[in-house]
């Protein structure tokens, strides 16, 4: 059988997965963002309690951008998960056709493997015929040659027929 090796890997999967380094990898920024947020207000409470004048001078230089960054944030995160959640989906779907046009290539691969075996053996077949005339057309010549012959006894038996009919009948 012939063999285009296109669909021996497999199939692969649609599904998108997270290892465990990708997703400790997540908790760790998520804890980090949130203790890292945790502790620049608890930074700034202390410096407020201790030291208010400077504590204020800064949020004076800061201004209010500090405050409109985190509320903008806990706006905008819900948001952005549910665009998470769009991407992975869209991904997922991207993946799951690849899939498909995977499937239907493995298909095609294999009918036509089964086409160039169909094809192999219709090739040894005429080859056996080619083979089979070459070796029986000398004999058919041969025949031919000797039907000439048989005709050409027949002919002379037909004659002799004739006019001995003819020496029967008028003599």
């Amino acid at each position: 059988m012939t063999t285009l090796g296109l669909g021996s890997a497999g199939v692969p999967s649609g599904e998108v997965t997270g290892h465990f380094r990708t997703g400790g990898l997540k908790h760790v920024r998520v804890a980090l963002s949130s203790a890292g947020g945790a502790a620049v207000i608890f930074a700034l409470f202390e410096l407020l309690q201790k030291q208010p004048a400077d504590g204020f001078k800064l949020l004076a230089e800061w201004g209010p951008w500090p405050i409109i960054a985190l509320v903008a944030l806990a706006l905008i995160a819900p948001f952005l998960s549910a665009m998470n959640d769009t991407v992975r989906t869209a991904f997922g779907s991207i993946v799951a056709n690849f899939e498909q046009q995977t499937q239907a290539t493995s298909k095609q691969a294999e009918a036509l493997t089964r086409l160039a075996d169909q094809g192999s053996r219709q090739s040894e077949q005429i080859e056996r015929l080619v083979i089979y005339s070459a070796q029986e057309w000398p004999g058919v010549y041969d025949r031919f040659d000797r039907q000439d012959e048989v005709l050409q006894k027949l002919t002379e038996a037909l004659v002799d027929l004739r006019a001995h009919v003819g020496q029967t009948n008028g003599g």
